[in-house]
């Protein structure tokens, strides 16, 4: 079972009053202030639930009963906990699809913290560690940024000495050190530096893929590598898994795509015009023009978090 809830609400709508007057043409009118304040909140509300995003950036938390598990085998998918209980609806012989979380709603900001409630070693609330993304060929990254390389060591970016690196672009393989750099004179030069082994644990680690909408967590294991992760057991209690993650196009209304905001302000529009319903067929509690808008924007997933 998940749950989603908002934790820290959005500090303003994706439409401000002044918007929303000069879309209906009462500027000059401050009787309906109030209205229409309340007309863009609850346009916002039914265009984030149509599209299944956030506009504004919200604090929001995810919870699971439990991590989803390796299923591979029937051996597994028989093992503890029984299958009546367990047995996913949507598995496969994939370790990252069968045991990846699903962060709804897009586009994903930051996971701030997953905590979950450790079988062991006595039963405690613990917070699990990031772990740094995996390394992929062709990515630009920023200078000090860590990836963790397909051996499971941390790998860093740096520069030249007496150079400022802005960015780079990872290289096919790693340099343990820094040689042939030393002029100051010498050009930025993106090079890896290797770390060694992850100093990561073997449990509670976790990587975060925000490129797929809706964004997705990963079980991570570095001192194995990426791919050899599992999520630890958790007691058998309600909410036992509680992610918590920032979601939004940004704090501003200016962060959010022309498309939503005309979208919010036609929804404002029918709704400040039309004081009762007006229903042509089934779906106009959403009208026609505002969904037309809204499509490019849903987020279609037809495979849920399990847990």
């Amino acid at each position: 079972m998940a749950g989603l809830s908002v934790e820290f609400p959005a500090s303003c709508d994706p439409v401000s009053l002044a918007q929303a007057k000069n879309y209906l043409r009462v500027d000059d009118i401050t009787d309906d202030d109030a209205l229409i304040t309340g007309l863009i909140s609850a346009a916002t509300e039914a265009c984030e639930n149509f599209t299944r995003r956030s506009f504004i950036q919200k604090g929001f938390l995810q919870t699971l009963d439990a991590f989803p598990y390796f299923t591979d085998t029937m051996l597994s998918q028989l093992a503890y906990p029984p299958s009546y209980y367990a047995l996913p609806k949507y598995s496969t012989t994939l370790w990252n699809y069968s045991q990846m979380i699903k962060l709804f709603r897009p586009p994903l900001i930051s996971v701030d913290r997953i905590t979950y409630a450790a079988a062991l070693p006595n039963g405690t609330f613990q917070d699990m560690i990031p772990q740094p993304p995996v390394w992929y060929p062709q990515t630009e990254y920023e200078a000090g940024d860590e990836v963790v390389d397909y051996n499971g060591n941390i790998q860093s970016l740096v520069g030249s000495p007496g150079t400022t690196l802005i960015s780079g672009i990872a290289p096919p393989d790693f340099s343990d050190e820094l040689d042939g750099i030393t002029d100051e004179s010498a050009p930025a030069t993106a090079v890896w530096l290797n770390e060694g082994p992850s100093p990561y644990g073997e449990w509670g680690n976790y990587i975060v893929d925000n490129v797929s909408e809706p964004a997705r967590v990963f079980p991570g294991i570095a001192t194995k590598g990426p791919t050899a992760g599992f999520w630890p057991a958790v007691l058998y209690i309600p909410n036992a898994v509680q992610i918590h993650f920032t979601a939004g196009y940004g704090p501003t209304p200016a962060d959010v795509p022309q498309g939503i905001q005309i979208a919010i302000l036609r929804m404002v529009a029918d709704l400040y015009e039309n004081r009762t319903p007006v229903l042509k067929d089934s779906e106009e509690l959403v009208p026609r023009s505002v969904r037309a808008l809204l499509w490019k924007y849903r987020v279609l997933d037809l495979a849920p978090t399990r847990g």
